[in-house]
């Protein structure tokens, strides 16, 4: 079998392998091809990336991996890739012409799959603000608002929090469940006290009123700090990312307010290798910058190969949270209306008719998936990789699902 590799050079094998991987229906990623063709897990993306570029030749036996992993009869890459060789020199420009061309093509492919997603990720985030905003000012804070207003309402009992705490490597629905609990008890536990009246009485503007309330909720304080108050959309509510486990903006935790700085990270890469592009220019005249060029464009396809699950994860998970977001806007507020209609304000918690309490319940309920679902720390799934990022979209999965059956069966 060794024989079969004289006859075609290392480029040529590369553009027909590519060629093969992205004419697969759907498109094989340089990972999946490589699994396919026997590399191991940890280093088959790499692996193809380097063969595509002519940098590596495969060994027989990986021939063969990649000859079944393509589709193809028993000795037909080598064939093709001879074939492209001849092709290629007959051509008068050996492989260089060619890896020309293929620098370019993968560098235009490069751009247009960073554009692609940063498109489709802006306009997920931009829908998903716009529905956080239309909860926060039609439901969250007149209810906050009409709630302060009563006086005397029970907090909520600590054995209900300590109930059920999840063990370490618990599953995805009993975190979730306890991620509702905790922002439950959170504000209820606000809104018995007087925290919920300093943190929106204080507050100038929706923005800064709904920051101070979920500050309140995870610190039980007002306090919120310079650099919340000028935030608007779901940026306003990182105070409460702590509650949630999402962390502090200090501490590096931007959960959904993150989507202007995930943007910049999901392209970094690539602009990198967008940065050098005059490469390609001069590369007919210098191997060795062709082949510098090609590296970074390898490490730029890794990058965006090894982000693509991470990125669909991310436009499906948060395009459900904000039509779990808009169901609150509409139906929520429309229930918090009725109910805000008959309450003679002040009052007293006990005079409220025991239907007048149990619809309050069922808004701290309301208000604490609308905090479940705006803190998710969805930057996470554009970093990790394998078994971390199947259990990070599994919980996501998990709160998104409990917080619309919440919210259907409270709104």
């Amino acid at each position: 079998m060794g024989s079969l590799r004289v006859n075609y050079s290392p480029e040529a094998l590369g553009l027909v392998v590519r060629e093969l991987r992205e004419a697969q229906s759907p498109r094989l990623t340089q990972r999946e091809l490589g699994v396919r063709a026997g590399y191991g897990e940890a280093g088959a993306g790499v692996a193809i990336s380097r063969i595509e570029s002519g940098l590596s030749s495969p060994s027989a036996d990986r021939l063969v991996g990649l000859n079944q992993a393509l589709d193809l009869l028993p000795g037909e890459l080598v064939t093709l890739a001879a074939r492209r060789t001849e092709n290629l020199a007959a051509a008068g420009g050996g492989s260089a012409g060619a890896t020309d061309e293929s620098l370019r093509n993968r560098l235009v492919r490069v751009q247009r799959i960073v554009e692609e997603r940063t498109d489709r990720l802006s306009s997920t985030v931009d829908a998903f603000n716009e529905a956080h905003d239309l909860a926060r000012d039609e439901f969250f804070l007149p209810f906050v608002r009409a709630a302060d207003a009563i006086s005397g309402a029970p907090p909520p009992p600590t054995e209900s929090l300590e109930e059920g705490v999840p063990e370490e490597g618990a599953d995805a629905a009993a975190t979730a469940a306890f991620r509702l609990r905790f922002a439950s008890y959170g504000v209820a536990q606000t809104l018995s006290g007087a925290a919920a009246g300093v943190a929106v009485g204080s507050a100038a503007g929706a923005a800064t009123a709904y920051a101070a309330f979920t500050a309140a909720v995870t610190w039980g304080t007002a306090s919120t700090g310079v650099a919340i108050s000028g935030l608007s959309g779901v940026a306003a509510s990182n105070a409460a990312l702590a509650l949630l486990g999402g962390g502090t903006l200090a501490a590096g935790g931007a959960g959904m307010a993150g989507g202007a700085a995930l943007l910049t990270g999901l392209v970094a890469g690539p602009a990198v290798v967008l940065a050098v592009s005059g490469l390609v220019w001069v590369a007919r005249r210098n191997r060795q910058q062709r082949q510098e060029l090609a590296v970074k464009l390898d490490e730029a396809e890794a990058q965006l190969d090894a982000q693509a699950r991470g990125v669909e994860a991310f436009i499906d998970l948060v395009g459900r949270a904000a039509r779990i977001l808009e169901y609150v806007a509409v139906h929520g507020a429309h229930a918090r209306e009725r109910w805000s209609r008959r309450l003679q304000a002040p009052t007293e918690w006990d005079e409220l008719s025991p239907a007048q309490q149990e619809q309050y319940d069922d808004f701290v309920q309301l208000c604490a998936a609308q905090l479940a679902v705006a803190t998710l720390d969805v930057e996470r799934l554009l970093v990790l990789r394998g078994e971390e990022l199947d259990q990070e979209i599994g919980l996501m999965d998990q709160i998104l699902d409990k917080s619309e059956d919440l919210v259907h069966s409270r709104a």
